[in-house]
């Protein structure tokens, strides 16, 4: 009945076997916590992208003249932000000119307003 009274070797190696179990344990609950932390975490709301809807008898004239007047309104705001930006005191035109040639070298996607 050697089990009942064991040895201190065998007591010892149990205690480190125990013990290092149950560090083991701790740090795998936590490396699951860390892993884990942004499952539940807030995702920013998709974009939304809006697009125009037309008629089924849409021509081609028509399109290509839609075209022209949006080409046209975007010609007219250029214009407008470079007299606006001619207007301005030379510390100011500096950094708003360069804001808009940003927004020009930037593809179309990520162009706003």
């Amino acid at each position: 009945m050697s089990f009942l009274n064991p040895s201190a070797d065998f007591v010892r190696r149990r205690r480190w076997l125990i013990g290092g179990a149950s560090v083991f344990a701790t740090a795998a609950i936590g490396a699951g916590f860390w892993v884990g932390q942004d499952a539940n975490r807030m995702r920013p709301d998709p974009k939304i992208i809006y697009v125009d809807s037309w008629a089924g008898g849409r021509t081609r004239d028509d399109a290509l003249a839609k075209r022209a007047a949006d080409h046209a309104a975007l010609d007219r705001k250029l214009a407008e932000s470079r007299a606006y930006i001619a207007s301005l005191p030379p510390e100011k035109r500096k950094a708003a000119q360069a804001d808009y040639d940003r927004y020009l070298a930037a593809p179309n996607k990520d162009r706003v307003g």
